[in-house]
């Protein structure tokens, strides 16, 4: 049997880094072949990390130094039940493995090389000391890096240099399928995520959300709501007699922050009255449950979550001012567009990864 590594943000400690990787490894493992995770070496970061800010900072961040204690808390016991999923699908120590047949590199943020630890500009993410076996990336993303910040950084050359020995390319945003085309003068495919395009119907029905009823979910990275952003949320939810749900992050407006199986964070937005978001896999999330969202876009994900929504159908979900989330929230969405294109390109993915692996 043909042996598959997978390549990929397995470990990052987010709902949507795991769901992408189990996703990836259920399609290839679909067509036959056996899959293991592997692991990348980390080598540099070409940019200075904000991984010193004094715990002051970050207390302040926080409003209070109980609120800072209570995140911290949830964050550790979220990180230890994220390990804990992951050695329910295989991965525990880490593993360099080379005695494979093929590479499959992605999805998510592989190709985001301009920042810190734990990505850094990893070369094994771009094929590096893997030259010996059919290496494919499938839905990759360079996230916020730009052609520009590659030469800034004086790697522009060493990357297309390493992407043209791929056998094969697949990307899931418009950025970085410019890059590709500009780098190496090869037109990559054009691939969804693979939350988007798996099946998780057997998932869904072992791991079904039941705990609360009446609510939003708040799917946003921590430290990332503004002060008026929170206290527009806490108010829309109160004005809508909706409880707050916030799913793995801590956030000090939610009324409930838990840390649950993946699969039930699924079955949890499908059940969710609303989402709002503003991160790549919450607006994936609530397309993939056809649960009504709304998008705040981040610059630093504008490149990747304006692909998605302008692909599916989407864009109008996208919030440009607080008061848009009312509108979104009493705005119907229409899901079956969208629908038929996750069909259409759930095949697509499914040819790709089987003509390039067999």
């Amino acid at each position: 049997m043909k042996k598959v590594g997978i390549m990929t943000m397995h470990r990052v400690i987010n709902y949507g880094s795991f769901l992408q990787a189990y996703g990836l490894k259920k399609m290839i493992s679909s067509l036959g072949y056996s899959v293991e995770f592997i692991d990348y070496k980390y080598e540099k970061s070409l940019i200075i990390s904000s991984k010193g800010q004094s715990i002051i900072s970050k207390i302040f961040r926080h409003l209070n130094i109980l609120e800072y204690l209570k995140y911290k808390l949830h964050t550790k016991k979220f990180s230890e039940s994220y390990h804990d999923y992951l050695r329910d699908i295989g991965v525990a120590e880490m593993n360099y493995n080379h005695d494979i047949d093929a590479l499959v590199i992605g999805s998510d943020e592989v190709f985001n090389c301009i920042q810190p630890y734990p990505v850094g500009y990893s070369r094994n993410l771009f094929g590096y000391e893997y030259e010996d076996k059919d290496v494919i990336s499938y839905g990759a993303s360079f996230g916020f890096t730009t052609l520009e910040l590659l030469k800034k950084y004086g790697i522009d050359k060493e990357v297309a240099c390493l992407l043209t020995k791929f056998k094969s390319l697949s990307v899931r945003d418009h950025n970085s399928y410019e890059i590709v085309k500009r780098l190496t003068h090869v037109k990559s495919e054009f691939h969804l995520d693979p939350v988007l395009v798996s099946d998780f119907s057997d998932e869904l029905l072992q791991h079904e959300f039941r705990q609360i009823q009446d609510f939003i979910v708040i799917y946003v990275y921590p430290n990332r709501l503004s002060k008026q952003e929170k206290k527009y949320i806490k108010s829309f939810a109160k004005k809508n007699k909706k409880k707050i749900v916030s799913l793995g992050f801590y956030q000090s407006i939610a009324d409930y922050n838990l840390i649950i199986n993946p699969f039930e964070v699924l079955s949890c937005i499908k059940k969710a009255d609303f989402v709002i978001t503003d991160t790549f896999h919450g607006t994936v999330f609530s397309i993939k449950m056809n649960t009504k969202f709304c998008v705040m876009i981040r610059e630093s994900n504008k490149n990747k979550l304006e692909s998605l929504l302008e692909f599916l159908n989407h864009p109008d979900r996208a919030v440009n001012q607080l008061s848009d989330i009312d509108r979104l929230y009493n705005s119907e969405i229409n899901f079956e567009r969208s629908n038929e294109i996750l069909k259409r390109e759930t095949k697509k993915s499914i040819c790709y990864l089987k003509s390039n692996l067999d």
